[in-house]
């Protein structure tokens, strides 16, 4: 589906990101809405439906958001974000925005909204949010120059946001302190995956642990402004490597494979450092489990 921008499909994931200058439906047309107000946010629900102190949880999430994402889109300080938010699945699905079945969510980047549903739980709603939100400022800074960002990276920086959603922090995070190396793809390799190339859920979530992983990595280690430097290199047309060269002085796929693999050692061991008695233990395994904001990627322990 293009709208004109290339839409990704992230089937393990269940959701959908909608990018480019599409118009989206009229929000009006089955039944009526009920709108709440907040500085940076306006949240639609359904009459039938009222979700408790949303209005409060989105503004919070958008102060855990605003300093990874302000820098790509400097609008969402002034401006407000639609947040459309049915009461069911099959509302949602029934819907005129008409969304894919597998989908949890949408994002529409040029007009400014995303459309979600409730699942009863306020965290992974707001996880869900969080990672559509990252698609409709991230895609919207690339569209800029009527480009498309990196999968890789795209999807890395929403699971990002989505795991920050999480007060005590979320199973991305925990996962990645036990990623076996066996299942990472090798650098450079990796950067020209794609959903659509991998045959299993399994090899769909370890691509995207080690797209948030790598998204980690070139964020939090090094400075905001580095990874600015590297997504406006790749906006403006520059190849992969030696935009990591430029910004970072990371010299091809081996050096960046030497650099990751010692930052995630690192992390492993800080996260294990911390760990309480209800931890995971070494037997963790990445199999899909419903422990995440998503049905069907997410990592749990070995049975």
């Amino acid at each position: 589906m293009t709208v004109p921008f290339l839409v990704f499909i992230s089937a393990a994931l269940n959701l959908a990101s909608v990018a480019g200058g599409a118009e989206p439906p009229a929000a009006a047309a089955v039944r009526s809405w009920q709108s709440k107000t907040s500085p940076h946010f306006e949240v639609l629900h359904q009459s039938a439906w009222s979700p408790g102190a949303i209005s409060l949880e989105v503004e919070k999430m958008y102060s855990s958001m605003r300093m990874s994402m302000a820098m790509f889109a400097p609008w969402m300080v002034k401006e407000r974000t639609k947040i459309y938010i049915y009461s069911s699945q099959d509302d949602y699905l029934r819907g005129e925005f008409k969304p894919p079945r597998w989908s949890k969510g949408l994002a529409y980047p040029a007009r400014k909204i995303v459309v979600v549903y409730d699942t009863g739980d306020i965290v992974k709603l707001k996880a869900v949010i969080a990672h559509e939100l990252s698609h409709l400022y991230f895609e919207g800074y690339f569209a800029e120059k009527l480009k498309y960002p990196p999968q890789w990276l795209n999807e890395g920086l929403a699971v990002y946001m989505e795991d920050l959603a999480f007060p005590e922090g979320g199973p991305w995070g925990s996962a990645l302190a036990y990623f076996p190396r066996e299942r990472q793809a090798p650098f450079p390799g990796f950067f020209d995956l794609k959903i659509d190339q991998l045959d299993s859920d399994v090899r769909i979530a370890d691509w995207y642990l080690q797209s948030f992983g790598t998204v980690m990595y070139l964020y939090r280690p090094h400075t905001r402004l580095q990874f600015k430097g590297l997504c406006e290199a790749l906006r403006s047309g520059e190849e992969l490597a030696p935009a990591l060269w430029r910004v970072y002085r990371v010299r091809g796929g081996g050096d960046l494979a030497r650099k990751w693999a010692a930052w995630l050692g690192v992390y492993s061991k800080q996260y294990n450092s911390g760990l309480n008695s209800v931890a995971r233990s070494a037997s963790f395994n990445f199999v899909p489990a419903r422990i995440s904001s998503f049905s069907l990627t997410s990592f749990g322990l070995k049975k």
